[in-house]
């Protein structure tokens, strides 16, 4: 006779998902009896890999993450990897990560902010870099979402290598500049996605990953003028803004960061090849 278990693991292998066997494997590895039955019907229903998990690997970390927060996404890392460049310690650099320019100032000191942190990934793992390198990096994670907030403080508490100097906030930075002393760099992976393509995403991520994490109005750019206020608010002269964005949107961000005043702009593309991350000095 069939059990429950074996029709969703059918279910699960015939759902068309290219990553449904990958996936198949990982929750076998995880979980046994019950607990892995009822982590298949979750995944067989739809619900991404990593909240039946609860974490997600990113750069050198394992995030904590659960339904309600944006999931990291190996996309994304190359935001972390311009940082690393930008202070000098990305001695691997390649591709278009070989024109960001070196700020020339010390580790001992670093300030900055991630804006929309979710997770608290690139800021967390942006610090740590900073502080194998032997440097100090004093950071505040911010996002408007009390899901991300707590996230992100689980995560400085059981990821960060110098927690203490990492603190997180809640900010609606549409509506104005969070009161932080002058920051070395912003980095920021904000919504994107426009109302057209929302309805286009894959029903793994359209119905489960936050709204409010995806979502930026029928162009996708709400983010990036607020984003460029703030950064000219308070970066220090020669900071950098560094921020994640749709691979169709490089020219209008570039754009925005150029009328901005913001020096020395330019896309990076991703190790996928697509435009990911635009970059800009005041």
């Amino acid at each position: 006779m069939t059990s429950g278990k074996d029709v969703l693991l059918e279910r699960l292998i015939s759902s068309g998902d290219d990553e449904a066997l990958l996936d198949l494997k990982i929750l076998r590895e995880e979980f046994t009896g019950n607990d892995l039955e009822k982590a298949v019907m979750r995944r067989a229903s739809g619900e991404p890999l990593a909240y039946i998990l609860g974490y997600r690997h990113f750069f050198k970390e394992c995030y904590k993450v659960c339904p309600g927060v944006l999931i990291p996404r190996a996309d994304t890392e190359i935001a972390v990897e311009s940082v690393l460049k930008f202070l000098g310690i990305n001695d691997m650099a390649t591709g278009d990560l070989l024109q960001i320019p070196s700020y020339g100032k010390l580790l001992n000191d670093i300030h900055f902010a991630d804006l929309c942190t979710g997770t608290g990934c690139i800021g967390i793992s942006a610090a740590n870099e900073i502080v194998r390198a032997g440097g100090r990096a004093v950071g505040t994670l911010i996002d408007i979402s009390d899901i991300a907030i707590d996230t992100a403080d689980l995560n400085v508490r059981k990821q960060a290598l110098k927690p203490e100097d990492l603190s997180v906030i809640r900010h609606d930075v549409l509506s104005s500049v969070p009161e932080l002393e002058k920051l070395d760099f912003i980095v920021s992976n904000p919504p994107y996605i426009t109302n057209d393509e929302m309805e286009e995403l894959d029903s793994v991520v359209r119905d489960h990953e936050p709204d409010l994490a995806l979502r930026a109005g029928d162009t996708g750019l709400d983010f990036y003028g607020p984003l460029l206020n703030v950064a000219l608010a308070l970066l220090k002269d020669g900071g950098a803004l560094i921020v994640e964005h749709g691979f169709a949107q490089g020219d209008a961000v570039r754009e925005i960061f150029e009328q901005g005043g913001l020096k020395k702009v330019m896309t990076i593309r991703d190790y996928g090849g697509n435009p990911r991350v635009t970059f800009g000095i005041k």
